[in-house]
């Protein structure tokens, strides 16, 4: 795994991951090419873990390389072996629709503008955890969102009923309205994710190849977020 210097100009290290058997992961099955053979591979896309997963595995002061898009790739396994360790299995019913995990704060414009943000977000887990992320200022350029959240919470159970996502949860969260449903067990708290199916879409540019992106509006606890949700395909 490539890790990167947080806060510092400083050289990428290489850093092994370790993952728990159960463990959800989101990833691709495509193919690579070795030598004159297409075998099959699996990209994951780690960066997209929770923090619990990933807070032991990093050098002080380093992160995972996220790469420059949401497409990115942390990992490509070919060995066949290592390939065996892993299951196909349906999306989660927690993670919203075609989206990554990602939401920031911000209705329509936020999402068609194309300044960056760097307020607030919040980040569903492909392994079942909801944090609430502030970015972070001093970060290197691309960071600012993959240090420790301010709060999170895992799911524990969800219903999913368009659309609405309702995740419950195990404590509240920090910055973010949660539904207090029971004093005991550990369904304790609801946050509903409801998708306010408004998509926005950024035109993409054909004669340089540039693709447009799509995103999706949320309303979470009575705030507006937005998500990336894909490529209009202009690009190859």
């Amino acid at each position: 795994m490539a890790y990167v210097s947080t806060y510092k100009t400083q050289h990428t290290i290489m850093q092994k991951l370790t993952l728990p058997a159960g463990l959800t992961v989101a990833g691709n099955l495509t193919t690579t090419k070795h030598g004159s053979y297409l075998v099959p591979s699996l990209q994951l896309y780690l960066a997209r873990l929770s923090y619990p997963a990933l807070q032991n595995s990093a050098k002080a002061n380093y992160t995972i390389d996220p790469g420059t898009s949401a497409y990115s790739p942390q990992a490509t396994i070919s060995d066949t072996t290592k390939l065996r360790a892993f299951k196909r299995v349906a999306a989660p019913d927690y993670m919203p629709g075609y989206s990554h995990g990602d939401l920031y704060i911000g209705g329509a414009k936020a999402a068609l503008s194309p300044v960056e943000p760097t307020t607030k977000s919040i980040r569903i887990t492909p392994d079942g955890y909801v944090e609430v992320l502030k970015y972070d200022t001093k970060a290197n350029a691309g960071l600012g969102f993959y240090q420790k959240p301010v709060s999170l919470a895992k799911i524990v159970k969800t219903r999913f009923h368009d659309p609405n996502r309702t995740l419950y949860l195990n404590h509240p969260l920090a910055n973010v309205k949660t539904k207090a449903i029971t004093q005991n067990g550990q369904t304790r708290y609801r946050l509903t994710l409801k998708n306010l199916h408004t998509p926005q879409h950024i035109a993409g540019d054909p004669e340089t190849g540039t693709a447009g992106t799509f995103d999706s509006l949320y309303s979470i606890g009575g705030t507006t977020y937005y998500t990336f949700i894909g490529y209009d395909g202009v690009s190859n």
